[in-house]
Protein backbone atom coordinates (compact mmCIF):
# COMPACT_ATOMS: atom_id res chain seq x y z
CA UNK A 1 0.00 0.00 0.00
CA UNK A 2 3.09 2.24 0.02
CA UNK A 3 2.25 3.81 -3.32
CA UNK A 4 -1.29 4.71 -2.25
CA UNK A 5 -2.50 7.61 -0.15
CA UNK A 6 -2.69 6.54 3.49
CA UNK A 7 -6.03 7.22 5.13
CA UNK A 8 -7.34 7.39 8.69
CA UNK A 9 -9.87 4.69 7.76
CA UNK A 10 -11.33 3.15 4.60
CA UNK A 11 -14.69 2.30 6.21
CA UNK A 12 -17.06 4.84 4.67
CA UNK A 13 -19.43 5.27 7.67
CA UNK A 14 -16.42 5.99 9.92
CA UNK A 15 -15.17 8.76 7.64
CA UNK A 16 -16.28 12.36 7.67
CA UNK A 17 -18.08 13.69 4.62
CA UNK A 18 -15.06 15.92 3.93
CA UNK A 19 -12.82 12.85 3.81
CA UNK A 20 -15.16 11.05 1.41
CA UNK A 21 -15.38 14.02 -0.92
CA UNK A 22 -11.60 14.38 -0.86
CA UNK A 23 -11.29 10.69 -1.78
CA UNK A 24 -13.75 11.06 -4.66
CA UNK A 25 -11.41 13.59 -6.28
CA UNK A 26 -8.98 10.78 -7.06
CA UNK A 27 -10.99 7.53 -7.27
CA UNK A 28 -14.43 5.91 -7.37
CA UNK A 29 -14.03 2.39 -5.94
CA UNK A 30 -16.16 0.97 -3.15
CA UNK A 31 -16.34 -2.57 -1.76
CA UNK A 32 -19.61 -3.72 -0.22
CA UNK A 33 -19.34 -6.90 1.89
CA UNK A 34 -22.71 -8.62 2.24
CA UNK A 35 -23.70 -11.53 4.47
CA UNK A 36 -26.34 -13.06 6.76
CA UNK A 37 -26.81 -13.14 10.50
CA UNK A 38 -27.64 -16.79 11.04
CA UNK A 39 -26.95 -19.84 13.19
CA UNK A 40 -23.57 -21.35 12.43
CA UNK A 41 -22.86 -23.93 15.12
CA UNK A 42 -20.30 -22.65 17.63
CA UNK A 43 -19.25 -19.78 15.38
CA UNK A 44 -20.64 -16.23 15.78
CA UNK A 45 -23.89 -15.55 13.96
CA UNK A 46 -22.21 -13.06 11.62
CA UNK A 47 -19.27 -15.28 10.63
CA UNK A 48 -20.32 -15.32 6.96
CA UNK A 49 -20.36 -11.53 7.02
CA UNK A 50 -17.04 -11.04 8.84
CA UNK A 51 -15.22 -13.23 6.30
CA UNK A 52 -16.21 -11.03 3.33
CA UNK A 53 -15.68 -7.89 5.41
CA UNK A 54 -12.05 -8.74 6.14
CA UNK A 55 -11.46 -9.69 2.51
CA UNK A 56 -13.09 -6.49 1.27
CA UNK A 57 -10.96 -4.27 3.53
CA UNK A 58 -7.79 -6.11 2.48
CA UNK A 59 -8.73 -5.71 -1.18
CA UNK A 60 -9.60 -2.04 -0.73
CA UNK A 61 -6.10 -1.42 0.62
CA UNK A 62 -4.67 -2.84 -2.61
CA UNK A 63 -6.53 -0.44 -4.90
CA UNK A 64 -7.18 2.65 -2.77
CA UNK A 65 -10.86 1.82 -2.36
CA UNK A 66 -13.44 2.43 0.35
CA UNK A 67 -15.65 -0.09 2.15
CA UNK A 68 -19.35 0.22 3.01
CA UNK A 69 -19.90 -2.03 6.02
CA UNK A 70 -22.87 -3.13 8.13
CA UNK A 71 -24.86 -5.07 5.50
CA UNK A 72 -25.39 -8.34 7.35
CA UNK A 73 -29.11 -9.14 7.31
CA UNK A 74 -30.01 -11.13 4.20
CA UNK A 75 -31.62 -14.36 3.04
CA UNK A 76 -30.42 -17.37 5.02
CA UNK A 77 -32.50 -20.28 3.73
CA UNK A 78 -32.31 -23.47 5.79
CA UNK A 79 -30.83 -21.66 8.81
CA UNK A 80 -34.15 -19.98 9.54
CA UNK A 81 -34.81 -22.47 12.38
CA UNK A 82 -32.21 -20.77 14.62
CA UNK A 83 -33.56 -18.28 17.16
CA UNK A 84 -30.49 -16.13 16.53
CA UNK A 85 -31.09 -16.09 12.78
CA UNK A 86 -32.44 -12.82 11.40
CA UNK A 87 -34.73 -13.99 8.61
CA UNK A 88 -35.05 -12.04 5.39
CA UNK A 89 -36.51 -12.98 2.04
CA UNK A 90 -34.46 -12.91 -1.14
CA UNK A 91 -36.63 -10.06 -2.45
CA UNK A 92 -36.25 -7.98 0.73
CA UNK A 93 -32.47 -8.19 0.48
CA UNK A 94 -32.48 -7.55 -3.26
CA UNK A 95 -34.57 -4.38 -2.97
CA UNK A 96 -32.45 -3.07 -0.09
CA UNK A 97 -29.17 -3.64 -1.92
CA UNK A 98 -30.55 -2.19 -5.12
CA UNK A 99 -31.46 1.05 -3.34
CA UNK A 100 -27.95 1.20 -1.87
CA UNK A 101 -26.34 0.50 -5.24
CA UNK A 102 -28.35 3.29 -6.86
CA UNK A 103 -27.37 5.68 -4.10
CA UNK A 104 -23.69 4.78 -4.42
CA UNK A 105 -23.84 5.32 -8.17
CA UNK A 106 -25.40 8.76 -7.74
CA UNK A 107 -22.72 9.56 -5.16
CA UNK A 108 -20.08 8.88 -7.79
CA UNK A 109 -18.95 5.35 -6.92
CA UNK A 110 -18.75 4.04 -10.45
CA UNK A 111 -16.85 0.88 -9.52
CA UNK A 112 -18.89 -1.06 -6.97
CA UNK A 113 -17.65 -4.51 -5.87
CA UNK A 114 -19.92 -6.66 -3.71
CA UNK A 115 -18.19 -9.41 -1.70
CA UNK A 116 -20.14 -12.33 -0.20
CA UNK A 117 -19.37 -15.57 1.62
CA UNK A 118 -22.76 -17.21 2.05
CA UNK A 119 -24.11 -20.06 -0.08
CA UNK A 120 -27.43 -18.43 -0.94
CA UNK A 121 -25.94 -14.99 -1.71
CA UNK A 122 -26.06 -15.82 -5.41
CA UNK A 123 -29.84 -15.49 -5.35
CA UNK A 124 -29.57 -11.86 -4.26
CA UNK A 125 -26.32 -10.70 -5.81
CA UNK A 126 -26.69 -12.44 -9.15
CA UNK A 127 -30.06 -10.75 -9.68
CA UNK A 128 -28.72 -7.41 -8.45
CA UNK A 129 -25.74 -7.36 -10.82
CA UNK A 130 -27.87 -8.42 -13.80
CA UNK A 131 -30.82 -6.09 -13.20
CA UNK A 132 -28.70 -3.13 -12.17
CA UNK A 133 -26.84 -3.23 -15.46
CA UNK A 134 -30.01 -3.62 -17.53
CA UNK A 135 -31.70 -0.71 -15.76
CA UNK A 136 -28.81 1.74 -15.41
CA UNK A 137 -26.51 0.53 -18.21
CA UNK A 138 -23.76 0.71 -15.60
CA UNK A 139 -21.92 -2.51 -14.63
CA UNK A 140 -21.21 -3.46 -11.03
CA UNK A 141 -19.33 -6.54 -9.83
CA UNK A 142 -19.92 -9.40 -7.39
CA UNK A 143 -17.22 -11.65 -5.90
CA UNK A 144 -17.91 -14.87 -3.98
CA UNK A 145 -15.40 -15.50 -1.17
CA UNK A 146 -15.12 -19.25 -1.77
CA UNK A 147 -14.67 -18.78 -5.52
CA UNK A 148 -11.98 -16.16 -4.87
CA UNK A 149 -10.19 -18.52 -2.52
CA UNK A 150 -10.38 -21.45 -4.94
CA UNK A 151 -9.04 -19.20 -7.71
CA UNK A 152 -6.08 -18.33 -5.52
CA UNK A 153 -5.51 -21.94 -4.50
CA UNK A 154 -5.23 -23.15 -8.08
CA UNK A 155 -3.41 -20.06 -9.27
CA UNK A 156 -0.50 -20.57 -6.85
CA UNK A 157 -0.10 -24.19 -7.93
CA UNK A 158 -0.28 -27.49 -6.08
CA UNK A 159 3.11 -27.25 -4.39
CA UNK A 160 2.58 -23.73 -3.09
CA UNK A 161 -0.94 -24.59 -1.95
CA UNK A 162 0.45 -27.39 0.22
CA UNK A 163 1.98 -24.76 2.49
CA UNK A 164 -1.48 -23.77 3.62
CA UNK A 165 -3.81 -25.85 5.78
CA UNK A 166 -6.99 -24.85 3.98
CA UNK A 167 -7.63 -21.75 1.90
CA UNK A 168 -11.18 -21.78 3.28
CA UNK A 169 -9.80 -20.85 6.68
CA UNK A 170 -9.20 -17.29 5.55
CA UNK A 171 -12.37 -16.39 7.46
CA UNK A 172 -10.34 -16.91 10.64
CA UNK A 173 -7.82 -14.57 9.04
CA UNK A 174 -10.56 -11.96 8.66
CA UNK A 175 -11.25 -12.07 12.39
CA UNK A 176 -7.54 -11.56 13.04
CA UNK A 177 -7.18 -8.84 10.40
CA UNK A 178 -10.11 -6.91 11.84
CA UNK A 179 -8.93 -7.27 15.44
CA UNK A 180 -11.89 -9.49 16.36
CA UNK A 181 -10.18 -12.77 17.28
CA UNK A 182 -11.68 -12.76 20.79
CA UNK A 183 -15.16 -13.17 19.33
CA UNK A 184 -14.29 -16.77 18.43
CA UNK A 185 -15.22 -19.33 21.09
CA UNK A 186 -12.63 -21.11 23.24
CA UNK A 187 -13.98 -24.27 24.94
CA UNK A 188 -11.55 -26.90 26.28
CA UNK A 189 -14.44 -29.43 26.27
CA UNK A 190 -15.41 -29.02 22.65
CA UNK A 191 -15.41 -32.05 20.36
CA UNK A 192 -12.13 -32.84 18.56
CA UNK A 193 -11.70 -30.77 15.43
CA UNK A 194 -12.32 -32.65 12.19
CA UNK A 195 -9.99 -31.65 9.37
CA UNK A 196 -11.90 -31.13 6.15
CA UNK A 197 -10.69 -32.81 2.97
CA UNK A 198 -12.44 -30.46 0.56
CA UNK A 199 -14.02 -33.44 -1.25
CA UNK A 200 -17.78 -33.09 -1.59
CA UNK A 201 -18.27 -36.42 -3.40
CA UNK A 202 -16.68 -39.84 -2.91
CA UNK A 203 -15.47 -41.60 -6.08
CA UNK A 204 -18.22 -43.63 -7.65
CA UNK A 205 -21.00 -42.08 -5.61
CA UNK A 206 -23.42 -39.42 -6.79
CA UNK A 207 -24.90 -38.43 -3.44
CA UNK A 208 -23.47 -35.62 -1.38
CA UNK A 209 -21.64 -37.18 1.55
CA UNK A 210 -21.86 -36.22 5.20
CA UNK A 211 -25.39 -34.86 5.00
CA UNK A 212 -27.30 -34.20 8.22
CA UNK A 213 -30.42 -36.28 8.72
CA UNK A 214 -32.62 -33.35 7.73
CA UNK A 215 -31.15 -33.45 4.20
CA UNK A 216 -30.83 -37.15 3.51
CA UNK A 217 -34.14 -37.28 1.67
CA UNK A 218 -32.59 -34.82 -0.78
CA UNK A 219 -29.29 -36.65 -1.35
CA UNK A 220 -30.08 -37.21 -5.03
CA UNK A 221 -31.95 -33.96 -5.70
CA UNK A 222 -29.05 -31.70 -4.69
CA UNK A 223 -26.73 -33.24 -7.28
CA UNK A 224 -28.48 -31.24 -9.99
CA UNK A 225 -28.41 -27.68 -8.74
CA UNK A 226 -26.90 -25.51 -6.06
CA UNK A 227 -26.54 -27.25 -2.71
CA UNK A 228 -28.01 -24.24 -0.92
CA UNK A 229 -31.19 -23.71 -2.94
CA UNK A 230 -31.84 -26.55 -5.37
CA UNK A 231 -34.78 -27.56 -3.20
CA UNK A 232 -36.51 -25.80 -0.33
CA UNK A 233 -35.70 -27.15 3.13
CA UNK A 234 -34.84 -26.30 6.74
CA UNK A 235 -32.12 -27.91 8.81
CA UNK A 236 -33.48 -30.35 11.38
CA UNK A 237 -31.15 -29.35 14.19
CA UNK A 238 -29.38 -26.10 15.09
CA UNK A 239 -26.01 -27.89 14.95
CA UNK A 240 -26.57 -29.13 11.38
CA UNK A 241 -24.98 -25.95 10.06
CA UNK A 242 -21.49 -25.39 11.42
CA UNK A 243 -21.62 -27.88 14.25
CA UNK A 244 -18.97 -27.87 16.99
CA UNK A 245 -16.09 -27.04 14.67
CA UNK A 246 -16.22 -23.31 15.30
CA UNK A 247 -14.96 -23.66 18.87
CA UNK A 248 -11.26 -23.91 19.74
CA UNK A 249 -9.82 -26.08 22.46
CA UNK A 250 -7.49 -23.37 23.76
CA UNK A 251 -6.49 -19.78 23.19
CA UNK A 252 -3.24 -21.02 21.66
CA UNK A 253 -5.15 -23.11 19.12
CA UNK A 254 -7.34 -20.14 18.25
CA UNK A 255 -4.33 -17.85 17.91
CA UNK A 256 -2.56 -20.29 15.60
CA UNK A 257 -5.67 -20.75 13.43
CA UNK A 258 -6.11 -16.99 13.12
CA UNK A 259 -2.42 -16.43 12.38
CA UNK A 260 -2.47 -19.08 9.67
CA UNK A 261 -5.75 -17.72 8.33
CA UNK A 262 -4.36 -14.17 8.13
CA UNK A 263 -1.39 -15.45 6.14
CA UNK A 264 -3.79 -17.18 3.78
CA UNK A 265 -6.01 -14.09 3.50
CA UNK A 266 -3.06 -11.94 2.47
CA UNK A 267 -1.92 -14.56 -0.05
CA UNK A 268 -5.41 -14.78 -1.57
CA UNK A 269 -5.72 -11.01 -1.94
CA UNK A 270 -2.24 -10.79 -3.50
CA UNK A 271 -2.99 -13.53 -6.03
CA UNK A 272 -6.37 -12.12 -7.08
CA UNK A 273 -4.69 -9.01 -8.55
CA UNK A 274 -7.25 -6.40 -7.61
CA UNK A 275 -5.54 -3.60 -9.61
CA UNK A 276 -6.26 -5.61 -12.77
CA UNK A 277 -9.82 -6.35 -11.59
CA UNK A 278 -10.76 -2.70 -11.05
CA UNK A 279 -8.99 -1.60 -14.25
CA UNK A 280 -11.03 -4.10 -16.25
CA UNK A 281 -14.19 -2.76 -14.62
CA UNK A 282 -13.32 0.69 -15.95
CA UNK A 283 -12.29 -0.68 -19.35
CA UNK A 284 -15.56 -2.60 -19.76
CA UNK A 285 -17.66 0.39 -18.72
CA UNK A 286 -15.85 2.46 -21.34
CA UNK A 287 -16.42 -0.26 -23.95
CA UNK A 288 -20.14 -0.20 -23.18
CA UNK A 289 -20.25 3.57 -23.72
CA UNK A 290 -18.11 3.72 -26.85
CA UNK A 291 -19.09 0.51 -28.65
CA UNK A 292 -22.29 -1.04 -27.28
CA UNK A 293 -24.24 2.19 -26.84
CA UNK A 294 -23.69 3.54 -30.38
CA UNK A 295 -24.38 0.16 -32.01
CA UNK A 296 -27.29 -1.19 -29.97
CA UNK A 297 -28.44 1.48 -27.54
CA UNK A 298 -31.77 2.23 -29.14
CA UNK A 299 -32.77 -1.45 -29.10
CA UNK A 300 -31.79 -2.26 -25.49
CA UNK A 301 -34.28 -2.30 -22.56
CA UNK A 302 -35.45 1.07 -21.30
CA UNK A 303 -36.06 1.80 -17.62
CA UNK A 304 -36.95 4.56 -15.19
CA UNK A 305 -33.31 4.95 -14.15
CA UNK A 306 -31.40 5.46 -17.36
CA UNK A 307 -31.80 4.82 -21.09
CA UNK A 308 -29.37 4.52 -23.95
CA UNK A 309 -30.94 6.44 -26.82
Amino acid sequence: MSDLIRMRTRILPQMTNFEVEDYMKRSDIIFVPVGPTEMHGRLPLEVEYVGPLGMAVAMAEKVDGLVLDGLKYFYNGACGIGRGTVRMTVNDGYQYLKAIALSLLSQGFNRQIYVTGHGTSELTLGALVADFFEETKHPIAWMDQMTVQNFAKFRVGAEEAKKYNDFRDVTMGSYEFLGRRNELIVDPNRAPRIERTGEMFKPGQSAFMGLPESMRNMSHIINFGSFAYSYGFYFGDIMDHGGDQGAFGSEAEREEACRRGLEQLRKVVDVVDMPLFVQQMRDQANYNETVIKPKFGKFLPKSRYMDWT
